[in-house]
């Protein structure tokens, strides 16, 4: 077992054990009605020595984390450096950070799919898991507030951003599945069944750009190796062709849309 195997592995195994608990506080934390504790590690739920851990690494915005990324669900924007989770220092600057050492490496001589070997891929996979599991702990830890003209209730701030994702279909409680699916997913050791749902893309002009949809996709920009990867965290293709062609077409739309 390489150290990077054995990096994801804890992760796993700590999330199989404690995902439960970890999911339930990190949901209703910041409800109205709870009585905050002491912050808890969203990777393994230990209380020492808590850090705080970038939703996106700083090497990928190259350092100008001044940089906005804005809710879909009511246009709040939020400042990469301000995009925090709780980590204990052991999973934030060992485990994670050796990750994403060995990530900057992979990209670094990856041009195309074609050179990435199957074991890197599924670690790029389970990186990107990663990293859609710190934005919906996010999501939840981040009040819904009013934004521009729109109609506002105030008993509306009492939840977080992603319960109201959820609330016109009135079913706000969704969102802790969304988090509880989240764990599951990087729970699972074998990644090989999602290689054609990854794309990797040479975009026209190289600069930082990421989106996703919760539970569904991402997409993610690294200017500085001239690539983009783009995941669906769920569908999978018999051909990569398939994949890449829908995931081209919704990275069109969301161009157009601004």
């Amino acid at each position: 077992m390489t150290e990077v195997d054995l990096k994801f592995k804890i992760l796993r195994v700590n999330l199989r054990r404690h995902g439960l608990n970890i999911a339930e506080d990190v949901f209703k934390r910041h409800h109205h009605t709870t009585k905050p504790k002491d912050e808890i590690c969203v990777f393994c739920n230990s209380i020492t020595a808590i850090t705080k851990e970038h939703v996106l690494p700083k090497w990928i915005l190259e350092n100008n984390l001044q940089e906005t990324m804005t809710s879909s669900v009511n246009k709040q924007m939020i400042t990469y450096n301000k995009a925090l989770v709780p980590a204990c220092s052991e999973c934030n600057n060992s485990i994670l950070a050796f990750i994403e050492k060995y990530i900057i490496k992979v990209i670094q001589y990856m041009d195309a799919l074609d050179n990435c070997s199957n074991e890197d891929a599924c670690n790029i996979i389970r990186w990107l898991e990663i990293i859609d599991y710190k934005l919906q702990v996010l999501d939840c830890r981040r009040k819904y507030i009013k934004y521009g003209n729109s109609e506002y209730d105030r008993d509306w701030g009492r939840f977080s951003v992603s319960m109201m994702r959820h609330f016109l279909s009135m079913s706000p409680w969704r969102a802790y599945d969304w988090l509880r699916s989240s764990q599951r997913r990087i729970i699972v050791k074998e990644k090989i069944k999602g290689v054609n749902s990854l794309i990797i893309l040479k975009p026209r002009i190289p600069h930082f750009y990421f989106f996703t949809q919760p539970n569904e996709y991402i997409y993610l920009s690294f200017p500085m190796c001239k690539i983009a990867v783009f995941y669906f965290f769920k569908r999978r293709y018999e051909y990569y062709e398939d994949a890449a062609a829908e995931a081209l077409d919704i990275i069109k739309k969301v161009a157009e849309s601004g």
